[in-house]
């Protein structure tokens, strides 16, 4: 049996590196259109790992990031625009807090989902969907920013100033690493994995798109699940020591995992 296999090993070797090839591995394409034994292979094996791994501490975001003047205008620029990420969820709190500082500065900001209104499409916002929303706002917030974002929905990608949209597959490695691959040249001081929301398609945007993050960026999972949140206590084992994972809830009541060296929240 996989996930038995994969628990031996982790307790025999205990050796990061293997564990996240070998889940690697597992995700590598599997759609989430796929074959039900393999979706749930793929799930028993990410709950057995999670089983070792103690659970990740929950702070609600209100309690960690107060709303200031900037998070109030980055707020309301999510909404001017249609996304909820202030309305349902209060994510303005974080993002403002870690942008701050930078504000004014040439910003790198990437983006995966751009919010599809195709109701036939996995993860979509409805059909009153607004897409392209959140990156907009960012854009605005951020007046030198460089805001690059992606979707499987090919019909929603768009240019405009300080906007680059591009397609990618986040259930197919090959589609991250070409990703991946276009932003080699630069990194990212914010990425956000906003796009299909489920465990094996954060773990294969997470190891493409992770090394793209600057020194001091923030790499970001919003809307984990109660059901999904055990997973990702794995990555404290998995992820290199510098970097510390951290999880908070937003008011909608779902998760968000934050990855980066520190994460301070700022004051104005």
């Amino acid at each position: 049996m996989m996930a038995r296999f994969l628990v031996k090993m982790w307790r025999v070797c205990r050796n990061p590196g293997l564990a996240i090839d070998y889940l690697y591995f597992l995700t590598r394409g599997i759609r989430i259109r796929g074959l039900r034994d393999e979706r749930d292979t793929l799930r028993g094996t990410l709950d057995a790992l999670a089983a070792l791994a103690a659970p990740l501490p929950v702070v609600p975001l209100d309690e960690m990031y107060p709303e200031t003047a900037s998070s109030r205008e980055l707020g309301e620029l999510f909404a001017q625009y249609g996304s909820d990420k202030a309305s349902k969820h209060n994510y303005h709190l974080l993002y403002s807090s870690v942008l701050e500082a930078r504000r004014a500065e040439p910003l790198q900001i990437l983006e995966i989902g751009l919010g599809t209104n195709d109701i036939s499409r996995v993860s979509h916002m409805g059909a009153e969907g607004k897409p392209g929303a959140s990156v907009r706002a960012f854009r605005d917030w951020a007046p030198l920013a460089q805001v690059r974002g992606a979707d499987i929905d090919e019909s929603i990608l768009f240019r405009e100033e300080r906007i680059e949209t591009f397609f990618v597959d986040q259930t197919d490695p090959q589609s991250l690493e070409s990703l991946a691959a276009q932003f080699s040249h630069r990194g990212f001081d914010l990425i956000i994995d906003d796009g299909l929301h489920n465990p094996w398609a954060n773990l294969n945007t997470l190891r493409a798109l992770l090394p793209l993050r600057k020194p001091g960026g923030a790499y970001v999972i919003e809307d984990i699940l109660e059901r999904d949140r055990p997973v990702f206590g794995i990555l404290r084992a998995l992820l290199p020591p510098e970097m510390i994972p951290q999880m908070f809830q937003s008011r909608s009541g779902e998760y968000c995992l934050v990855v980066q060296e520190a994460l301070e929240p700022s004051g104005g």
